[in-house]
C-alpha cells in the first residue's frame, strides 16, 4: 500500500489476507505509517492497534494493562464470546493468573509435552489411513486437519466416549467475526454446557495426568475456585482445537507452495522442527487477538492511550516485523529466528505453546511422509479465504497424491 492514499481512520477490522494468507496490506500501513493506530471491531467498539514487536512486548508484559474482560459492558471482537467467561485464566491479571497457571505449568512443559507424541502420531496415522482408502482429491481440512485436533486432543483431555460426539458438535468455535452478538452468546453458551457435562463426568470417574483433572484437585484442595476451575477448563478445550486447525491447514498449504524446502524437509527428518517455527511465524493463526484494558493513560511513542480504552494486537505483524525479522514475506525454513513471538509475551505468554509444536510437528511430518506427492488439487488463486474467521485458513484445502 506504499503508492496509495492514506486510508480513511479508524481502520475497519476485519482487514482483507494478503495473498495466501499473508499479512494484511492494512496491517503493513498500520505497522509502517501508523504504529499505534485506531480500529473500529466488528462489535462497533474502536480499540488501538499496536503492530511493532517491541511496542507489543511492551504492552503485554505492562500490568497497566488488563486481561479482564468478564464484566459486562467489556470490550468485545462481536459479542459474549470466550473472553466473557468468569473467572479463566485468560480473563485474569496477576497475581491471580499466576496462581492457576502454576496449577497447569508442570503439564505443559517442553519435557512434559515429549510423552503426548506416540497418542498424537497414533491419531495421524488413523486419520491417514482413511484418507488413502477414501476419495482423491479430497479436502484436507475435512480429512486431517479438523479431525487431529478433535480426536488427539479430546483424548489428552480426557473426554469421555460419551462426550465424544458433543465435543465435535461443539468444536472447533467458528470464532465467525460476521456472526450477530447472538450467534457468538450461543455458540458460547453451548461449549459452557459441554465443560459442565465434561466436569461432572470427571469428577464421577477421575482420569489423572490431563490438565482437567489437575485442575479438579486443585478445586477440591482450595487452591483455586470452583470458578477459576470451570473457566480455565472451558477455555482450554478453545484452545486446543481452533488455533491448532489453523496452522495445521496453512502449514501444508505453504510447504506445498515451497515444494523444494518440502522436498528438504523429507530428506531430513531434523527439519521439521524448523518448518513448523516458520509456518508458526509466517502466518501466525488469528488476526488480531482479544482486547486487553488501560487501567490508566499510558504513553505510546506519543499517543495517549486513555485509561478505559481497548488496544488490540495483530500477532503476525510482530512475527512480520522488519526491525526483528529479515525479508518477513519471504517464507524459508531456515530462518534463525524462531516462531517464538506469535505465542505472545508476558505473563500471558501461551501456555500450550509447546503442546501446539509438537502436535504441529508430528501431524505435518507424518502427512506427507505418507503422501510425499500431495499437491493441491486447485490453483492458489481458487482456495477460499474468508476475512472474518478468527483464526486464518483457506475454507477448503483440495489436494490429490
Amino acid at each position: 500500500m506504499a503508492n496509495t492514499i492514506e486510508p480513511h481512520l479508524p481502520l475497519q477490522y476485519p482487514f482483507p489476507l494478503g495473498d495466501d494468507g499473508a499479512l494484511p496490506p492494512l496491517t503493513a500501513w498500520a505497522q509502517r505509517a501508523r504504529p499505534v493506530c485506531p480500529v473500529r471491531l466488528p462489535s462497533g467498539i474502536t480499540a488501538w492497534m499496536l503492530t511493532r514487536k517491541d511496542d507489543v512486548a511492551r504492552m503485554l508484559a505492562d500490568n497497566r494493562f488488563s486481561r479482564d474482560l468478564a464484566e459486562p459492558g467489556s470490550p468485545r471482537m462481536v459479542g459474549e464470546d470466550l473472553t466473557s467467561v468468569d473467572d479463566a485464566i485468560f480473563n485474569l491479571d496477576p497475581p491471580r493468573h499466576g496462581r492457576v497457571r502454576q496449577v497447569l505449568s508442570s503439564w505443559f512443559t517442553r519435557g512434559a509435552v515429549q510423552r503426548h507424541r506416540p497418542l498424537i502420531a497414533r491419531h495421524a496415522r488413523r486419520l491417514l489411513d482413511a484418507m488413502a482408502d477414501g476419495p482423491n482429491p479430497v479436502d484436507l481440512i475435512e480429512a486431517y486437519t479438523a479431525a487431529l485436533p478433535l480426536d488427539a486432543m479430546g483424548e489428552l483431555m480426557g473426554v469421555p466416549p460419551e462426550l465424544a460426539d458433543e465435543c465435535r458438535r461443539v468444536y472447533p468455535m467458528s470464532l465467525d467475526l460476521s456472526s450477530t452478538p447472538d450467534a457468538v452468546r450461543e455458540e458460547t453458551d453451548a461449549a459452557k454446557r459441554f465443560i459442565a457435562k465434561l466436569v461432572a463426568a470427571r469428577r464421577a470417574d477421575p482420569l489423572p495426568d490431563t490438565p482437567v483433572h489437575a485442575l479438579l484437585e486443585a478445586s477440591r484442595l482450595g487452591v483455586i475456585t470452583e470458578a477459576e476451575m470451570f473457566g480455565t477448563v472451558f477455555l482450554i478445550f478453545v484452545t486446543s482445537f481452533d488455533p491448532l486447525v489453523a496452522p495445521l491447514t496453512t502449514g501444508p498449504m505453504i510447504l506445498m507452495l515451497h515444494r523444494k524446502q518440502l522436498d528438504e524437509c523429507l530428506a531430513d527428518s531434523s527439519l521439521w522442527p524448523k518448518a513448523v517455527e516458520e509456518v508458526l511465524r509466517y502466518f501466525h493463526n488469528g488476526g488480531l487477538g482479544f482486547p486487553r484494558i488501560a487501567r490508566e493513560d499510558v504513553d505510546f511513542g506519543g499517543t495517549v492511550i486513555r485509561r478505559g480504552d481497548a488496544v488490540v494486537v495483530p500477532m503476525q505483524a510482530v512475527t512480520w516485523d522488519p526491525r526483528h525479522y529479515r525479508n518477513p514475506q519471504k517464507f524459508t525454513i531456515h530462518r534463525a529466528t524462531d516462531g517464538s513471538a506469535t505465542f505472545g509475551a508476558g505473563p500471558h505468554y501461551c501456555l500450550g505453546s509447546q503442546l501446539a509444536r509438537i502436535v504441529l510437528q508430528e501431524a505435518i511430518s507424518a502427512l506427507f511422509q505418507r503422501f510425499p506427492t500431495l499437491d493441491l488439487a486447485v490453483s492458489r488463486r481458487e482456495l477460499p479465504w474468508d476475512p472474518n474467521r478468527m483464526f486464518t485458513r483457506p475454507m477448503q484445502l483440495p489436494v490429490t497424491w
